[in-house]
């Protein structure tokens, strides 16, 4: 998602902070997005659109991590599974207890048509990643050498602005290859500029390329906040809206395109949801296993080290489901 799109969501999201002023701290929850997160976050903005937080009784106070706000009833943070890690190994109490997104919202993709590409086609390709996306080059790596058995050089890696610029830099010839999201991959893939090679939006490649199971985005929360009451009514609605997902028809979804600033390009909307819509969990179940798993993953990455003495088990926390 590019620059404006993401400030277009950002302005919402303090609007609707800003509207619904003066709810009971005992229903209100103050959301904190990651900067950045685009897509990752649909699920929840979908809980917000088809009534879901409303039929339980849950007041959101939207924001980004950059927020600063008077607390009102318990802080839930919306962070990629690095930006978790990160803040476990500063010392902060930060516990996941929800999936958003269950597998890399990326493809890896070449300008070169699939029969050109070989081992030596990585040894001296550019790969542009997006700035702000840590993990697009570690995934990227992991996937050419699982596939290729090639680790590119430091030299290889263009970090790009955004998607105008990344469009430009592979239409130039200034990158030969892309490790991206959404909209820009689907875009390019329809357009035949962008061949992709590797798709970690799909579950089963990604596990396949990267060796199991990686949580990617988790709604988390301090430990002093996990046994709040109003956290299991809006993990019930949150659940509700990603069921939702993974069964709404064209029609339905089509409908929502303008959450993702795409309200005049309906018909990509539905070609891009089509492949991201089984990156998102179904029922956002979380256990330790699964974050062992992930963690594992993590570590194993190219400049992963640093996650290895990681405990999954006190990364993780169990917020029960409120009846009905």
């Amino acid at each position: 998602m590019d620059r404006r799109r993401w400030m277009r969501w950002a302005a919402a999201a303090a609007w609707m902070g800003v509207a619904g002023a003066g709810h009971a701290a005992d229903d209100t929850v103050q959301l904190r997005v990651q900067a950045g997160l685009g897509l990752r976050a649909l699920p929840l903005w979908l809980a917000q659109r088809l009534g879901y937080l409303a039929q339980h009784g849950v007041h959101v106070r939207w924001g980004t991590e950059l927020d600063d706000f008077e607390p009102a009833g318990p802080t839930v943070h919306v962070l990629a599974l690095q930006t978790l890690a990160q803040r476990a190994l500063q010392g902060q109490p930060v516990r996941a207890w929800m999936v958003l997104v269950r597998s890399p919202q990326l493809g890896l993709g070449t300008a070169a048509p699939s029969a050109q590409v070989d081992a030596s086609y990585w040894r001296s390709a550019r790969i542009g990643v997006p700035t702000g996306t840590e993990l697009a080059a570690p995934l990227a790596a992991q996937v050419l050498m699982q596939r290729r058995g090639v680790l590119p050089s430091t030299r290889q890696w263009v970090v790009l602005r955004g998607p105008a610029q990344a469009q430009a830099a592979l239409l130039e010839g200034q990158v030969q290859a892309l490790c991206w999201g959404e909209p820009l991959l689907t875009q390019l893939e329809l357009a035949g500029a962008l061949h992709v090679q590797a798709d970690l939006r799909h579950p089963q490649q990604s596990q396949r390329w990267l060796g199991g199971p990686l949580v990617c985005t988790c709604l988390c929360c301090m430990a002093d906040d996990v046994g709040h009451p109003v956290l299991g009514r809006f993990a019930l609605a949150v659940q509700r809206a990603l069921r939702w997902l993974s069964s709404a028809s064209a029609i339905d979804l089509a409908e929502h395109a303008e959450v993702a600033g795409m309200a005049h390009e309906r018909a990509l909307f539905l070609q891009m949801m089509d492949r991201l819509r089984a990156t998102y969990s179904v029922e956002g179940a979380l256990d330790v296993t699964t974050m062992r798993q992930s963690m594992r993953l993590l570590a194993a990455l190219p400049g992963g080290v640093a996650y290895q003495g990681l405990d999954a088990a006190r990364l993780v926390a169990r917020v029960p489901l409120a009846a009905g």
